[in-house]
């Protein structure tokens, strides 16, 4: 099926394929890795969305070019990987996490930060997976199903980097909204038994010189 689909509508097949794939990551990564309680749709559409239509054309143009270039030389698939770790590898992580940051409505500099955090693990994760498997895929795989293969591995891949894009910024917004929630209960007045607690202690306290005699009044006083 999926090739007389490749044969008919390669670009559709291999864009929708792409997006199923992402979006089935991301939702691994959000039920089972992250555990969250709460399941994300607006963001697995945006991986669906990236999959069909950046990821899938993107993969499945830059296969095509591979093959142009260097399809007929000697040691072709060596050269393929070579080129592809290389050059393509380096320049996808950053570009991943800049379109989903502008997806999700995130500042340039918020992006920015989130590429110098992740991408240097993004790469080297990259490096320890993906050479063997696109060695792999070049030598054995035709053109036409270089994608489907990419996919089949990539679905574990594309868990990580949901995991990578999107936790961790989950994980940031609740510490700012336990920050948040401590800092209003610092601000906020004490409870009553607390400040009686505190009434007593400093009622007991000693008076030396021209203090105050009544401590309690001057705690409450002071308090907010």
């Amino acid at each position: 099926m999926h090739s007389a689909l490749m044969q008919k509508y390669p670009w559709k097949t291999v864009a929708f394929s792409t997006g199923f794939v992402m979006s089935t990551g991301d939702a691994i990564s959000q039920k089972f890795v992250e555990r969250n309680e709460k399941f994300d749709c607006k963001r697995y559409v945006r991986y669906w969305a990236f999959g069909v239509i950046i990821a899938g054309p993107l993969f499945h143009g830059w296969y095509i070019r591979l093959q142009t270039i260097f399809g007929k030389s000697k040691f072709a698939p060596f050269k393929m990987v070579a080129v592809d770790q290389l050059v393509f590898a380096p320049v996808f992580p950053p570009f991943f996490l800049g379109v989903m940051g502008l997806m999700k409505g995130d500042s340039f500099s918020v992006i920015k930060q989130k590429i110098q955090k992740d991408y240097l693990d993004i790469l080297t994760s990259c490096w320890s997976v993906w050479p063997g498997v696109q060695f792999v895929n070049f030598l054995l795989v035709p053109i036409s199903h270089r994608v489907l293969f990419n996919n089949t591995i990539a679905l574990g891949w594309d868990t990580y980097l949901a995991w990578k894009a999107d936790a961790s910024k989950q994980k940031s917004t609740n510490t700012l909204v336990r920050s948040k929630s401590t800092d209003t209960l610092v601000r906020s007045k004490p409870p009553d038994t607390l400040v009686r607690s505190l009434e007593t202690t400093v009622a007991s306290l000693p008076v030396w010189g021209d203090a105050p005699t009544n401590q309690t009044s001057m705690f409450v006083a002071l308090s907010p």
